[in-house]
């Protein structure tokens, strides 16, 4: 079941493209503060799933409700990224950095709707900064000039600065080294655990998901395969695709994502 309070959910999710179905009526919710992770095989339509609801693929679906804009809608699902309360951290952190503006400028544009003054601005980019442990000197910095893991921690400040109720992330830590991966995966729990902000999360990565997830969403050949909270995903799987991603996630010895790597 579901839980109760929730910020954001969604019934009956389609996207067809192309004379394909590529989702077919997938159904979840998160509540705030919570983390959800979308779990699946490539093709499996996680990344769709999250283009879908900021509006960069047609859908449809039954209803979605956005709590706090007071969203309750059937039909087209309209862009997500249109709503104040939601922000999205992308895979390729340099891919989603313009390269010719600082990253203070980048993170700054997230508060382009508020009528606060470039002093202001800058305060509260600075205290962004902070925030993702980048010291004051990457504000004047390039995307150039910094490494993928400063760059996803820019995108990440980003995303929070306007303290959005909910954000998307498509594999965040793909892109990053294994120790990186596991400071900035602390560091994003962290700053969820204190802003609370609810996450959805696209990851292939179970261990992941077994460390931080509040509840996990299988998705397999764009349908709804397991919905259930993380404690009983992992002890009693919803079905034999999940329970088999999650024996081999075991046999490989990836479920401890918060171990130190060597």
């Amino acid at each position: 079941m579901p839980p109760n309070n929730l910020l954001f959910h969604l019934e009956g999710l389609c996207v067809d493209l192309g004379g394909k179905t590529l989702l077919r009526d997938v159904s979840f919710g998160v509540a705030a503060a919570e983390m959800v992770c979308v779990i699946g095989e490539s093709g499996a339509g996680k990344s769709t799933l999250l283009k879908a609801l900021q509006g960069f693929l047609p859908a449809t679906c039954r209803s979605l409700a956005f709590s706090p804009a007071k969203v309750r809608i059937s039909g087209a699902v309209p862009a997500m990224t249109g709503l104040p309360q939601s922000r999205w951290v992308m895979q390729d952190p340099l891919a989603a950095l313009n390269p010719q503006l600082t990253l203070g400028t980048s993170i700054g544009e997230s508060l382009h709707t508020q009528k606060i003054s470039a002093q202001a601005r800058k305060v509260a980019v600075l205290e962004a900064l902070s925030e993702v442990e980048l010291e004051p000197g990457f504000y004047h910095r390039l995307p150039g000039q910094v490494s993928l893991g400063q760059a996803q921690r820019a995108c990440l400040a980003r995303a929070l600065i306007a303290r959005p109720r909910l954000i998307f992330f498509d594999e965040p830590l793909s892109a990053l080294d294994a120790l990186v991966q596991k400071k900035i995966a602390r560091q994003m729990d962290a700053l969820r655990r204190k802003t609370q902000t609810a996450y959805i999360v696209v990851t292939h990565d179970l261990g992941f998901a077994a460390a931080y997830a509040d509840r996990i969403l299988v998705l397999r050949q764009g349908q709804v395969e397991a919905y259930q909270s993380r404690n009983a995903f992992f002890d009693q799987p919803d079905s034999a695709y999940a329970a088999a991603l999650i024996g081999a996630a075991r046999r490989l010895g990836t479920l401890d994502f918060t171990k130190e790597t060597a």
